[in-house]
């Protein structure tokens, strides 16, 4: 939490969040959730190598770890696959200098000494599709790129903007006894009106997963449906 307030102080003073999270130590399960958040914080201000080995420490093919290791796994490989979209559009654009137009498959730029990645961070290929231009009709003169795991719309770095932190909001109201634990929230998307709603460790409300209640009782750990962002829902102050 001390990390948290940190970041939802101000999500846009990336040196504080990096250097709080730096200092976190003894984290024991939340550590991925730490390390992904400062590699979010390291990526937005422009240190993406620092990013990558952040987002890269938090992977993991165990698939029975625990929810929070399989949803950091889950964050950092979009956000990889993010990146590494750069570096195949880069050489993409290599190719058309070199060729006056794009090739027809992703193999002969995949080819090439020191090629872009083959696939995205979930080992799926690349969908990639040269097109004509409208007016001329002149072949490979254009071309669209995306991952099959993250969709048209999310796969480009700049379908997600660093001026924030994602959107959702969530605020624990009340915890109801029982076994799994559930938990009363109320959220907030941006200028949305509140929405409450009940959810028990794993399943989903008003667009965020709930993944863990603290020990305490004071937080809940929850992520946004499409892996891309923490939520920390804090309890309510009577």
């Amino acid at each position: 939490m001390r990390v948290w307030r940190v970041h939802a102080n101000d999500p846009t003073n990336h040196d504080a969040v990096i250097e709080a999270c730096n200092r976190a130590a003894a984290l024991g399960e939340y550590l991925p959730v730490v390390r992904t958040l400062a590699a979010w914080h390291l990526l937005a201000s422009g240190k993406q190598q620092d990013a990558i080995l952040n987002f890269e420490s938090a992977l993991t093919t165990d698939r029975a770890a625990p929810a929070i290791v399989r949803n950091a796994d889950t964050l950092a490989r979009r956000w990889l696959t993010r990146i590494d979209h750069i570096a195949v559009e880069r050489a993409l654009r290599t190719h058309y200098a070199a060729n006056v137009e794009f090739p027809s498959s992703l193999q002969s730029v995949l080819s090439q000494p020191n090629p872009p990645p083959r696939t995205d961070r979930f080992g799926t290929a690349w969908v990639y599709k040269a097109e004509a231009m409208r007016v001329s009709k002149a072949p490979n003169q254009r071309f669209s790129l995306h991952s099959q795991t993250l969709g048209s719309r999310l796969t480009a770095m700049g379908s997600l903007p660093f001026t924030g932190y994602g959107k959702r909001q969530a605020t624990i109201v009340a915890r109801r006894q029982g076994n799994p634990v559930m938990v009363d929230f109320e959220t907030v998307m941006e200028a949305e009106a509140p929405l409450r709603g009940t959810a028990g460790e794993g399943s989903a409300v008003n667009g965020i997963r709930f993944l863990k209640l603290a020990s305490d009782g004071q937080f809940a750990l929850m992520i946004e449906n499409e892996s891309d962002f923490w939520v920390v829902a804090t309890t309510r102050s009577r």
